[in-house]
């Protein structure tokens, strides 16, 4: 099989659908031997940094060439796939088979004018996109029913192919010991991950913390990630519990997960959720909300609240507190949810969708 790739976003997106893409490109090959491909990044300045780039990782290079996307219009290949939401640049011959992560752009439902032409330019994007593949790819059950119902896709041109945080290891606890006590961290903590856009739903776990706070119950939160344009700011006055870590290392992340009380994530909406399997993955325990995709991917493994009410969050987390075996239930539980999934099931499942989407196109 001989799969192009666009792969225009991957020098620059180190996380999220970039991890996604680079893990499936290094797993596909175990279970296609003859796959080649042909990768193309963003212009010609962008061929060597994402060589570079995909050569530290296995099973890659030895089978792909990277060429600049402006080349793609003239690639005849089996089938094009585009592992970050959007069918941009198409080939001269072959099947489309986009991943499409999740239709977030859609839901920004707010009055705002640069909102409203965000979202009118979402869906043109998505339309297109749709128009154009044969098949599509989607991360979990709950996505790809708003595919159906938000686009009238049909299910049949859908496949569910869940993603895996295999690859990320756990590390030693101690690692950071430094890190801690430069936030001042020396006991129980809580630990909340990614940007504060209104959608990761910040505010309410910042509602828990006063409610605990109050209660003579507080403890750290400890933040990894930037500081935005929702909850605290720059300048901001922060209250005693919030620690900022800023970005960290992924050996530093999985060393917090296993060290926090809990991961709290209050998403209102996520195409898949990966910080909770992340953690589940590392031994850590997490609190999420229970909305969107979160559910399907935490299963019985860890401890739900409605995300618009602060104080279930803070009954669970003073559960945590005062409860000394929950915590090895819930450690013990998220392995056994996390053994089921893997980046060689998901490599699997997208060979299995990239070869729907070629017959379609054959028809």
């Amino acid at each position: 099989m001989h799969l192009a790739v666009e792969a225009i976003a991957l020098t620059r997106n180190m996380r999220g659908m970039g991890r996604y893409a680079r893990s499936l490109l290094s797993a596909m090959p175990a279970h296609r031997a003859e796959l080649r491909y042909t990768i193309f990044a963003k212009n010609a300045s962008d061929v060597a940094p994402l060589s570079e780039q995909l050569g530290a990782l296995q099973h890659i290079m030895e089978r792909a060439t990277v060429r600049p996307a402006s080349e793609m219009a003239s690639t005849v290949c089996d089938a094009a796939w585009y592992p970050c939401n959007f069918v941009t640049h198409r080939p001269r011959a072959g099947a489309i088979v986009p991943t499409v992560h999740d239709l977030f752009p859609m839901l920004q439902l707010d009055g705002r004018w640069w909102k409203f032409y965000k979202r009118t330019r979402a869906r043109y994007r998505y339309t297109r996109t749709f128009s154009a593949a044969d098949h599509i790819i989607t991360g979990a059950t709950r996505s790809g029913d708003e595919l159906t119902s938000m686009f009238g896709v049909a299910s049949e041109r859908i496949s569910v192919v869940p993603h895996a945080a295999d690859d990320f290891r756990a590390a030693d606890p101690t690692l950071v010991d430094g890190l801690l006590a430069t936030l001042g961290v020396r006991g129980p903590f809580l630990l909340a991950v990614g940007s504060q856009e209104p959608r990761k739903n910040l505010g309410v776990l910042y509602d828990a913390m006063r409610l605990l706070d109050d209660a003579g119950r507080a403890i750290p939160l400890v933040l990894c990630g930037p500081r935005g344009i929702h909850g605290f700011k720059p300048g901001d006055a922060s209250p005693s519990w919030l620690r900022h870590a800023g970005y960290v290392r992924d050996d530093e992340l999985a060393a917090l997960y296993a060290r926090a009380t809990a991961l709290v994530f209050p998403s209102l909406y996520e195409g898949f959720g990966l910080p909770v399997l992340e953690a589940m993955t590392v031994g850590g325990v997490v609190i999420c909300s229970d909305v969107s995709t979160m559910p399907e991917v935490g299963g019985d493994a860890v401890l739900y609240f409605p995300p618009r009410d602060p104080r279930a969050l803070a009954a669970h987390v003073t559960r945590l507190l005062d409860d000394d075996g929950l915590r090895g239930i819930l450690t013990r539980a998220g392995a056994m949810q996390a053994a089921k999934y893997s980046w060689s099931r998901s490599a699997r499942g997208t060979l299995a969708a990239i070869d729907r989407g070629i017959a379609a196109h054959r028809r």
